[in-house]
């Protein structure tokens, strides 16, 4: 009996929660107009934002998306010491790559 009786009053205040958001009107406003307890539509806003993020989290949708893996720049692979592994691009700066070389030697 106590169940039927909150699923009921549940219904009633998501029915003033949906009928609030196609009103255009405030929250105060529509609780005045329908002489509701402004603590309480509140409570039953939250609970309403809180379902649809539990209906929208345990349905998730699987989309697929159209891709197209991009071809890849011929390029030069480095092994500096067994620490660092270089991809270096075949149109490199040469000056740039000398300097990292420099860096990377010293610290391996």
């Amino acid at each position: 009996m106590k169940s039927c009786i909150r699923q009921n009053r549940a219904a009633n205040w998501l029915t003033h929660v949906e009928q609030w958001r196609q009103s255009g009107m405030s929250k105060a406003a529509y609780c005045t107009e329908h002489s509701l307890n402004f603590s309480s539509f509140w409570y039953w806003l939250r609970k309403s934002r809180l379902a649809s993020v539990d209906t929208l989290t345990l349905s998730p949708a699987i989309v697929p998306l159209p891709f197209a893996l991009a071809p890849k720049a011929p390029s030069i692979g480095l092994l500096v010491g067994n620490r660092y592994a270089l991809d270096i691009p075949a149109d490199f700066d040469e000056t740039t790559l000398t300097r990292l070389l420099a860096v990377l030697e010293s610290r391996c």
